[in-house]
């Protein structure tokens, strides 16, 4: 985890990692809402507010026009290959900058400082970066490892609630991934007894875990496709919520996915069916519904575009027990359509 650091000030890693960087080679991106960060974040930082690019907000905003805004304040204001692009921002800030970053002028140097638990336990590290195409989820993109990941657990004191939860689930995957004990705790977790420094440590737990499968495999050919577990049937309901205009985070999204993949894990990896109950009930606790069997064709249509899919049908990377898994899992559209049944 080289190039992740973990700070209660951020400011004082910008400081520190910019102070030999002058103001006119100094990009910043952001959105509406991060934007107000940035008088703190960078107060020890020679920049100048019209290299700042802002976004708006919403899935909506992550296409090829914002990704086209920072290109533009990157080149009328003069970046070259070695000017730095500070991302100050959740995972759509994160991944669009990224891409730009990546780009422009055939790649520039890229920090991330991810405001969002989701940003920080998953969209800001792993190098994947991009935008939503003809209506598909992260359809266009590059990988790219940020210089740096800069993960300050203060910026989530001014989360709401579903916000927190949403990259929560991300915590929750992680824990599938890697043992019992992690993901007992994290099912145990709550505000009125998990402390802030226990809740760090197991920021830093699920980070380990997502950047160990990423140094093992940086460009998805093999065993990171693993970390795409309850992406594939999430990514289809989050564009299916987003093409019907409705209101569904990421997260919650992806909180849908994980219950279908864990019930196919079942059928066909035989998943110890405890567990699978366990997260279940804990899902359907703390995350929405959403009417998945009005939408069953549109959802499996979706489905066959994910990336992972290299013949005919829906590529799963599925688990045989907690920290088990295979990739490669092609399911039947019967079976797929019973796992959604079950959300």
């Amino acid at each position: 985890m080289e190039n992740i650091i973990f700070t209660t000030d951020s400011s004082i890693v910008l400081a520190g990692l910019l102070g030999g960087v002058r103001h006119e080679q100094l990009f910043i991106v952001a959105d509406k809402h991060t934007v107000g960060f940035c008088d703190k974040l960078f107060e020890k930082v020679d920049w100048v507010p019209s290299h700042v690019t802002v976004l708006d907000c919403g899935e909506e905003n992550k296409s090829l026009e914002s990704v086209t805004k920072i290109w533009t304040i990157l080149s009328k204001r003069g970046a070259r290959r070695s000017s730095i692009l500070v991302c100050v921002g959740g995972g759509m800030v994160t991944d669009l900058g990224g891409f730009a970053a990546s780009t422009f002028k055939r790649g520039m140097r890229c920090i991330h400082v991810p405001t969002t638990l989701l940003a920080q336990v998953d969209a800001s590290m792993g190098g994947k970066t991009g935008f939503n195409f003809n209506g598909l989820k992260n359809e266009i993109g590059t990988f790219s490892i940020p210089e740096k990941v800069i993960i300050d657990i203060n910026f989530l004191q001014t989360l709401p609630v579903r916000e927190r939860m949403s990259g929560f689930v991300e915590m929750i995957k992680h824990g599938l991934l890697s043992d019992r004990e992690h993901l007992d705790s994290l099912l145990a977790c709550s505000d009125e007894h998990t402390t802030r420094e226990d809740f760090l440590e197991l920021i830093r737990y699920s980070v380990a875990i997502k950047d160990k499968i990423v140094s093992l495999d940086p460009r998805e050919q093999g065993i990171r496709k693993v970390l795409n577990f309850g992406h594939t049937v999430g990514h289809a309901v989050e564009s299916v919520a987003m093409m019907r205009k409705e209101s569904l985070l990421h997260g919650e999204a992806i909180a849908l996915g994980l219950v279908a993949e864990l019930y196919l894990s079942v059928k066909v990896k035989e998943f110890p069916n405890e567990i699978y109950t366990r997260v279940r009930d804990f899902i359907k606790r703390y995350y929405p519904n959403y009417p998945l069997m009005n939408h069953v064709d549109t959802l499996y249509e979706l489905m066959l575009h994910d990336k992972k899919n290299d013949r005919k049908g829906v590529n799963f990377s599925l688990l045989s027990d907690v920290g088990e898994f295979s990739i490669d899992n092609y399911c039947s559209k019967e079976l797929v359509v019973e796992a959604l049944s079950q959300v």
